[in-house]
């Protein structure tokens, strides 16, 4: 039922988006007169201020509200021009204002099953408005930082290695590159002329990595080597037969407070939406009167033809 409202939502963005989905499709956004290419016109299209962009029956739509639900389009529209977006989701809009009106006038708004579909929206409006807010109160700059602090000091140092490799089909190739090197060849220079890696224009080099960031047999090589060491015989993985030479060895760096800002910033949004919930169930009068089906002696709940699915884990915060 819950989910983690995107921290910078209010009810109108959230009306917005409801409005955006059922009425922006895919085939649609382009209008017809941009798709003429019919450029903009600065009436069409005001950068300032919030005017009246449109009126329908003498009802006002304003600039703001549709940037609000441009803001609020799914993902794939996001790299779109606002300015391409503006004239379609207008008309969208107007669309959707004609449907409210007709809806009001033959009084759809009376029928008791849309009273229910209108109550329940609004209070998912409340729920995510109010989450919001309590969730926003936690999220200030000093407390991210505090726990970028606590989680750079709590980390275990990690080490990595720098390297470069010669990659090709057989063994025999291996060896061969392995024989050269060690008679004086520079090793960059040989992984240029042998390697069929795409690395091999810079002269196999690998860059700084972690163990994990490699398949085993190459990673379990490439550690058990000390700086300036190169393989004594070629290492067999998926890809094909390498040689690997280890330049440099260290502590990798810690990520930098705006690497890791978004994901802390996720992490105490996630506990603070359970904080919120949990405190206010403490102080709530909750009378449940379905309960989870009992456990099976094998595991798991028992088969439920009409069991209610779990609930979902909240969205991460965009």
């Amino acid at each position: 039922m819950f989910r983690l409202p995107r921290l910078a939502a209010t009810a109108p963005v959230l009306l917005a988006a409801s409005l955006a989905t059922a009425f922006v499709l895919p085939g649609s956004l382009v209008a017809p007169a941009l798709a003429q290419g019919q450029k903009p016109t600065p009436q069409m299209l005001p950068k300032t201020g919030d005017p009246v962009v449109a009126k329908v029956n003498g009802v006002d739509i304003r600039r703001s509200e549709v940037l609000l639900t441009i803001e609020a389009l799914p993902e794939q529209y996001r790299g779109v021009p606002p300015d391409a977006l503006f004239v379609p989701v207008l008309e969208r809009m107007i669309d959707g204002k004609i449907l409210a009106q007709a809806a009001e006038k033959a009084k759809v708004a009376d029928d008791p099953a849309v009273k229910k579909r209108l109550a329940a929206t609004r209070e998912r409006v409340l729920q995510d408005v109010y989450l919001t807010r309590e969730v926003e109160k936690g999220l200030t700059d000093a407390k991210l930082r505090a726990e970028y602090d606590k989680s750079v000091k709590n980390q275990p140092p990690v080490e990595e290695v720098k390297a470069r490799h010669i990659l090709v089909k057989t063994e025999a190739e291996a060896k061969a590159a392995i024989e050269e090197v060690n008679k004086g060849a520079d090793f960059a220079e040989v992984s240029k002329k042998r390697s069929t890696g795409p690395s091999a224009n810079n002269g196999g080099d690998l860059g700084y990595f972690t163990k994990d960031q490699m398949v085993p047999e190459f990673a379990n090589a490439a550690f058990a080597l000390k700086k300036g060491e190169v393989t004594k015989t070629p290492v067999q993985t998926q890809f094909g037969w390498h040689v690997i030479k280890v330049e440099d060895r260290r502590a990798a760096p810690a990520p930098t407070f705006e690497e890791k800002r978004e994901e802390i910033r996720t992490g105490l949004a996630e506990a603070a939406v359970q904080t919120v919930i949990g405190d206010l169930r403490k102080s709530a009068k909750v009378e449940q009167m379905v309960e989870a089906p009992p456990a099976s002696p094998h595991g798991g709940a028992m088969p439920q033809g009409n069991a209610p699915h779990s609930m979902p884990a909240p969205a991460p915060a965009k």
